[in-house]
């Protein structure tokens, strides 16, 4: 996507001009309902998910920050908020609105800047490329204990941070993923991260190490081990939920270039619990949306739980007017 950006600065620079003006927080964002495909309503089913509802963000200012380029998503349960994490180092509080159980609207409740650990001023400059999220004792039924995981590119790392943006923590890498130089490119390196009960923070680079045999990725625990993720050449994963029970729903996609079209897939991969292996783990798919089969998707890089087996998922719409944030509620369906 970064080279699309290249290629139309100046378009870029007049949509920001033409974008939303500024708003305060507390407010209900002016949405736009968008359906999936011709064919496929609000409740109908594709593969093996339930459509819930999908809507086009707008991209207002908000205490300087623009509600744009939104690569993560956490569920706080017990706050009922959605956050949502811009490249450029905002959080977003939000609160979803739905009606008989489908996503309707979208309230804008705060927006903070990620600071840096130890100073606690805002990201420098090169530092502010946040991408992966997840929450941390955000379904313990207590109010205000809740912190969130925030893994980063252009200097790869995962910090723990308060929902007011100041940082906690950070994390050691593992091997390889520690240096820089293992990864493909400074674009492409942590773009997610979840938390599983049992096998503690997981992440998994966007492409795959520069080492890594072809035709696989690596998904990997802070606390040692990796499963090996069988990944077609030229498909990336932007984002990964834990699901309990050792699974993973990864959100993985397929760029064919600016007229080329983009194909967005669900799997489900399960990681063997014991020694490490060399052997792929199990993947199965769950959806694959494509452009080019009509369906209304962009560029979807963040995913949460939202309760039991129903998911937001978000796009990054690189700050660019020919790309759209799209907030999609789903069902996962049980086979």
């Amino acid at each position: 996507m970064r080279f699309i950006k290249a290629v139309l600065t100046g378009l870029a620079v007049l949509a920001a001009s033409l974008g939303n003006g500024a708003v305060n927080a507390q407010t209900e964002l002016e949405t736009r309902s968008v359906p999936l495909s011709a064919g496929i309503k609000t409740g109908g089913r594709i593969d093996d998910i339930r459509f819930l509802g999908m809507l086009q963000l707008p991209n207002p200012v908000v205490d300087g920050m623009r509600f744009s380029q939104l690569s993560g998503l956490a569920w706080d349960d017990d706050e009922d908020i959605l956050y949502a994490l811009s490249d450029k180092g905002f959080l977003f509080h939000l609160r979803p609105e739905f009606e008989n159980g489908y996503l309707t609207g979208l309230k804008l409740l705060k927006a903070v800047r990620l600071r840096e650990l130890g100073s606690n001023k805002p990201l420098g400059y090169g530092r502010t490329d946040s991408e992966g999220l997840d929450i941390l004792r955000g379904r313990n039924g207590r109010k205000g204990d809740a912190e969130l995981l925030i893994s980063f590119e252009r200097f790869p790392r995962i910090v723990r941070y308060r929902p007011d943006g100041y940082a906690v923590s950070e994390y050691p890498l593992p091997a390889p993923l520690n240096e820089a130089e293992h990864y493909q490119n400074p674009n492409k390196m942590l773009e997610s991260v979840c938390v599983d009960p049992r096998l503690g923070i997981l992440t998994v680079p966007e492409v795959p190490l520069k080492a890594e045999r072809q035709g696989y990725t690596r998904i990997f625990s802070l606390e040692g081990g990796s499963w090996f993720y069988p990944l077609p050449h030229g498909n990336r994963i932007t984002d990964l939920a834990c699901l309990g029970h050792d699974r993973v729903l990864a959100l993985e996609s397929d760029f064919r270039g600016a007229f080329g079209g983009l194909t967005v897939f669900l799997r489900i991969a399960s990681l063997p619990p014991g020694p490490a292996s060399t052997d792929p783990v199990p993947v199965t798919t769950v959806v694959t949306l494509d452009t080019g089969k009509g369906y209304q998707i962009d560029n979807f890089e963040g995913l949460a739980r939202h309760r039991g087996n129903r998911f937001f998922m978000v796009s990054d719409d690189n700050d660019l007017f020919i790309q759209r944030s799209l907030l999609m509620y789903f069902e996962v369906l049980d086979k």
